[in-house]
């Protein structure tokens, strides 16, 4: 009889299958209770730094609304109000305390992901590990990316647009506090989560849902919704929809060249178990 075993493919096996020493309940709530403790520090830190540089903080947010006053005439601007006005005694402390909050969470969300990924990395898969840390940097870098285009970009410009429909018909427009931080959170925050369409696209192919052949077939359709969206969520100036549309669009091409390439290593890691096995 052959000494030679054969082969396990142990890569869907947790790290702790037939250990017996396995963590009980309660501590794993302890191990759990740590784990947030050390990235809600982190938050408390950058939230409280914020609000200790809540004038510069402030200064950065409104950027984009006084660029725009800016290059307005002389004459417009003397008949302009280029600050922000409020109706409610607690609306600028509240909207300061909102935006405090949010960077304190973007600051802090790298940690969190990592904490959060070390303390669930016992119950995952050799394959779900090696894609855990990839996984995360994707997430923050393509949320950085939403985020920077919509306040470097977008937003100028939509604000601009805004501003001159308002002078065309003779309107004065004037800025709330809840309105013009309420616009600003919209698109920024929701550019950062649509630069995760190519990552969600990753995983929905991952688990089976769709193939890289249905992405291709279907390409026209997603780019027409993307087109479509475009223009309902950017002013009627075909640049700004092109250049909110086209980002999308090379994302979702991303996405199908990616899913292919998984797809197929996939294909050859299968292949070459049942070679393995079979030997």
């Amino acid at each position: 009889m052959s000494d030679i075993e054969p082969y396990h493919d142990n890569d869907d096996e947790p790290e702790w299958a037939g250990d017996p020493k396995q963590m009980g309940f309660l501590d794993h709530l302890e191990e759990l209770r740590w784990t947030l403790l050390k990235p809600l520090a982190i938050f408390v830190i950058a939230f409280v730094a914020s609000m200790i540089r809540i004038v510069d903080v402030k200064d950065i947010l409104l950027a984009p609304l006084h660029a725009n006053y800016v290059h307005l005439p002389e004459a417009e601007r003397l008949r302009v109000f280029e600050g922000l006005t409020t109706y409610n005694v607690t609306g600028v402390f509240m909207a300061m305390l909102l935006i405090g909050v949010i960077i304190g969470l973007m600051i802090a969300s790298p940690v969190i992901v990592y904490y959060v990924g070390r303390f669930l990395a016992p119950a995952l898969t050799k394959h779900e590990k090696k894609i855990l840390i990839p996984g995360s940097i994707a997430v923050f870098v393509l949320f950085l990316l939403g985020c920077s285009f919509g306040y470097f970009f977008l937003l100028p410009r939509t604000i601009g647009a805004v501003i001159w429909f308002n002078n065309l018909l003779g309107f004065q427009l004037l800025w709330t506090t809840s309105n013009y931080f309420g616009f600003l959170t919209f698109t920024i925050l929701g550019l950062g989560i649509a630069f995760q369409m190519p990552l969600a696209i990753v995983v929905l192919v991952s688990v089976g849902v769709v193939t890289p052949e249905q992405l291709r077939q279907y390409r026209r359709y997603i780019v027409l919704t993307i087109v479509v969206l475009a223009a309902i969520l950017t002013p009627p100036e075909p640049i700004t929809q092109l250049a909110l549309a086209g980002p999308l669009w090379i994302l979702y091409e991303l996405a199908i060249i990616v899913s292919a390439f998984l797809v197929k290593k996939q294909k050859q890691d299968e292949d070459e178990a049942e070679r393995l096995d079979d030997d």
